[in-house]
């Protein structure tokens, strides 16, 4: 069934709708919306400015690069092979076999990763948003993050003296059995009863510059610096009177290490190439039994 898989690469705050009837399985991370389809379901929305598709072996490549990070601004970045463990703990696979061929394509890649990980990717040093941060925020005692998720627990273990301010009360719950030293408040339009006269910001979720921009005109506190996580951060900017430093400045200090980093780069490349090679003739023994059924089983697939 490799040949009939399609992978479209989406921005992520694209306006593309999602036709009714079609797999409806996709997975959105604050730099993509990746949408999963059958080569026979229609896919014009697909052909957009921006929009990438991929077919077959390419699609299952491509979704292996992008949950190894090398396809994020921080290469080799573990948050979002997090991201996509979620994703696929949580889907809602249809049940016919297209379906059981997804639910094992999206573990079957997440093993993948964990190996590519394993043989390239690991002890890169700089490259992981908790080293960039405590580089940054040299001598800051306290910091206060904005946000929950993967990407807050990816950077907590490098701060000692953190304040998590959530949207997701599960997200929190679970940041504090790993983190119990974390201090949780719930995110609101209001001043957060700051008991240091100055602190540190890290902006580590998907929130819009205008709700930013409010919530810290209502704070009764001095922002000595403020850290911006955000994929498009450039592109919707914070307006503060205190130091921001964004993404794309947080990366560029990182141009001494790209030779180094474009060697691990290649050899996971190399893995992956013999890891999908490896994965195809399986899947096309499972295709060449599929169509001893007939045909008409294409029709039955049940898309929901």
């Amino acid at each position: 069934m490799i040949n009939e898989l399609v992978i479209v690469n989406l921005r992520p705050n694209g306006s593309e709708p999602i036709p009714n009837g079609l797999t409806n399985l996709q997975w959105q991370t604050c730099l993509r919306r990746i949408v999963f389809l059958h080569r026979s379901e229609p896919r014009t929305f697909a052909y957009k400015p921006g929009a990438q598709t991929y077919f077959g072996r390419d699609a299952y490549q491509f979704l292996l690069e992008v949950i190894c990070g090398l396809h994020s601004p921080l290469v080799g970045e573990n948050a979002v092979m997090g991201q996509f463990r979620q994703f696929r703990n949580a889907a809602q696979f249809p049940n016919t076999a297209w379906g059981k061929f997804l639910r094992k394509v999206t573990t079957d890649v997440l093993v993948d990763a964990r190996q590519v990980r394993h043989h390239h990717l690991e002890g890169l040093g700089s490259q992981s948003y908790g080293s960039l941060i405590r580089k940054h925020l040299k001598g800051q005692s306290s910091v206060a993050v904005l946000g929950a998720g993967s990407l807050a627990r990816e950077i907590l273990p490098w701060l000692t003296d953190a304040r998590v301010f959530y949207r997701n009360w599960q997200h929190a719950k679970d940041l504090r059995e790993e983190h119990p030293h974390i201090q949780l408040q719930q995110l609101g339009m209001s001043d957060a009863g700051w008991t240091t006269q100055t602190t540190s910001l890290v902006i580590a979720a998907p929130i819009d510059s205008a709700q930013i921009n409010e919530w810290l005109t209502l704070q009764n506190v001095s922002f000595s610096m403020i850290l911006d996580l955000r994929g498009t951060a450039a592109t919707d900017p914070i307006h503060s009177t205190q130091t921001v430093v964004n993404l794309s400045e947080l990366l560029a200090s990182l141009q001494q290490e790209r030779e180094r980093i474009a060697d691990r780069v290649e050899s996971a490349r190399d893995e992956i190439r013999c890891l999908v090679a490896q994965r195809t003739p399986v899947l096309l023994h499972a295709e060449k039994e599929r169509r001893i059924v007939g045909p008409r089983l294409v029709m039955n697939l049940g898309f929901t």
